[in-house]
């Protein structure tokens, strides 16, 4: 039974959820609100738990591999998720280990196994966090449609803590050599992502309906960008350039980089290429993700402001700053400034 009490000059109310942790809730002040008043919400807090805690015993929770391929539809033909190949690989993996048990069965203690365990089979870590962001969200998802009501064993057990924010930037000595090793292809690919600041689903699977030449934009659909919002791309004189040759050589392909018939197919093909460019231009340590590094830390250090960079590639200005922004000099200079006023 839950109880109401003053806490300051407040009513507050005292009552166990569903999940039998002590909630507190303030209702209002004294004088505007009355005991009475803050009993009566309380009473109807949990008459609402008891209806809850009654649905959940005639709902039967399923097993992780029962809920998983409901979840994978979901995913993939309502979400549209563009990362759905890695979150059916996340669930597979996890399945494998806890697939016959009950969602209701799996502990942050189990959560915490599947970490040592694929640790010790030679996983990254920042895999193992990809991977448990995903089974995260299965948990969130069985929950939100009464088909768990228990607390979500991964938020319980934590997500390892990741220290790899170290950028590596191609110098232009580098972005040279590189272009000279690599295909026209492979080329046309990596002028596209230096000049933009796209993602590598967002440039390797470009389709000619979201450009616009005439108005100068690229539009990236919400369901094509990481944060699932529309982004809008302008298009400088050596993207367009690019888009007019492989336009020449498109012969009707709504692609506009068509390098294989499957998503993983043309994945496969730009590491393989880039890797290859890379060691005959003698370059070492730079990944495809690093073109969108190079691209900001350019436009940072031409003084591009923040929040314009934030809109043109899709990473929050906190982001930035943080990683790309050279913080001590900008502060350094921030109060220099203010000494002109003295």
């Amino acid at each position: 039974m839950g109880t109401v009490f003053k806490r300051g000059d407040s009513w507050v109310i005292e009552y166990k959820d569903t999940s039998n942790k002590l909630r507190r809730k303030t209702i209002g002040k004294v004088g505007i609100v009355t005991k009475t008043m803050a009993r009566e919400i309380l009473y109807q807090n949990e008459r609402q738990i008891k209806r809850k805690q009654l649905d959940m015993l005639d709902v039967v929770i399923p097993s992780f591999n029962g809920i998983s391929s409901e979840y994978l539809h979901h995913q993939k033909e309502v979400k549209q998720i563009r990362s759905y190949s890695r979150t059916a690989q996340a669930v597979s993996h996890f399945s494998k280990l806890f697939g016959t048990r009950k969602l209701s069965e799996i502990s942050a203690s189990d959560i915490d196994s599947y970490k040592q365990r694929r640790l010790k089979g030679g996983i990254k870590l920042n895999t193992i966090v990809r991977d448990l962001v995903v089974i995260r969200h299965l948990f969130n998802y069985a929950y939100n449609r009464k088909k768990f009501f228990g607390r979500n064993p991964v938020s319980e057990s934590g997500l390892p803590q990741i220290n790899d924010k170290k950028e590596r930037i191609l110098t232009t000595v580098e972005q040279e050599r590189l272009l000279n090793n690599s295909t026209p292809e492979l080329s046309a690919i990596i002028r596209l992502a230096l000049n933009t600041g796209m993602r590598r689903d967002e440039f390797l699977f470009l389709k000619w309906g979201w450009v616009n030449l005439q108005e100068g934009l690229i539009t990236l659909p919400h369901t094509h960008t990481k944060s699932n919002k529309s982004r809008k791309v302008p298009i400088n004189k050596v993207v367009r350039k690019i888009l007019l040759e492989k336009k020449l050589q498109s012969d009707g392909n709504n692609n506009v980089f068509h390098v294989s018939d499957t998503m993983s197919g043309s994945r496969t093909w730009l590491q393989r290429t880039f890797r290859k460019a890379c060691k005959q231009a003698g370059i070492e340590g730079l990944r495809i993700h690093d073109l969108k590094h190079t691209a900001i830390t350019r436009m940072v250090e031409a003084g591009i402001p923040l929040i314009d960079i934030s809109k043109i590639v899709g990473t929050s200005i906190k982001l930035i700053v943080d990683r790309y922004s050279h913080q001590k000099e900008s502060l350094k200079k921030a109060v220099d400034i203010l000494a002109n006023y003295s």
